[in-house]
């Protein structure tokens, strides 16, 4: 994902976000909500990211708010899932745990592999190995 960009107003149409008072009360307007565009990052208000994609290149593989000037660039192909989805049950063959990384592996008899996030379950970060308590 991009890095978000900070803005006191809309990098789109220049309205003023909420807390941006001093734009506000010159342009005698009410200051709007801010939101970031999941493909460049910009800080835009409602009207101008009222579209929704998927972007799996970036990691987004369910619909994420982007900009309209954006959603206009990303092409059909772009939106092709790279991640293929599973039921949650299936016959376990095989399984492994590092609790020290709180991954869990199993291989269904479908031959499916599978890894688990157990962090929420064995209480550790993925990023450290070590417990949060």
């Amino acid at each position: 994902a991009p890095q978000w960009l900070e803005s006191d107003s809309c990098q789109k149409c220049e309205q003023p976000f909420f807390w941006n008072i001093k734009q506000m009360w010159d342009t005698k307007t009410i200051g709007l909500r801010q939101h970031h565009c999941r493909k460049c990052g910009q800080a835009v208000c409602g009207k101008c990211s009222t579209k929704r994609s998927s972007y799996p290149i970036m990691g987004f593989e369910f619909q994420v708010r982007v900009c309209d000037s954006c959603f206009e660039s990303i092409k059909d192909e772009d939106r092709t899932s790279l991640a293929t989805f599973h039921e949650g049950k299936h016959n376990i063959s095989h399984m492994s745990m590092d609790i020290s990384r709180g991954l869990m592996v199993t291989c269904g008899s479908d031959r499916i592999v599978k890894i688990w996030d157990m962090t929420p379950v064995v209480g550790c970060s993925l990023a450290t190995g070590f417990s949060s308590r």
